[in-house]
């Protein structure tokens, strides 16, 4: 539930933000109804069951959950904590061009877990 708070607040938030906050976003959003959709198409895998698709979506929110704590902690600052606008590092900054990596990575590997369970649900 904590998650499902921060990705509204980040939503509210991110309206006129730079490109990579906007595209973190845009990728949580999406994952988020993708994933609720994989999990309503395979109702088996809510009981506990290993088979690789049911592995694969457990993956697949663990990525989502991981970029959306990516984007509290770019975006994390007096403004973003407050329910404000993302506070991401200043560029030039020592921390700035490692936190838009990270956020990169978290974003790239959100969407490598999708596709591996795209192609284990035949590209549903």
């Amino acid at each position: 539930m904590r998650k499902l708070a921060v990705l509204l607040l980040v939503a509210v938030i991110l309206s006129g933000c730079s490109p990579i906050e906007r595209n973190a976003y845009n990728t949580a959003v999406a994952a988020k109804a993708f994933l609720d959709s994989e999990r309503k198409a395979h109702p088996e895998c809510q009981v506990g069951a290993t088979t690789t698709v049911c592995m694969d979506i457990q993956r697949a929110v663990g990525a989502k959950d991981l970029l959306i704590d990516a984007i509290s902690a770019y975006c994390g600052g007096p403004n973003f904590n407050a329910g404000g606008a993302c506070d991401a590092p200043k560029k030039g900054t020592p921390g700035a061009a490692q936190a838009a990596a990270k956020l990169q990575s978290a974003i790239a590997n959100y969407n490598q877990t999708a596709a591996d369970l795209k192609a284990a649900t035949g590209g549903k």
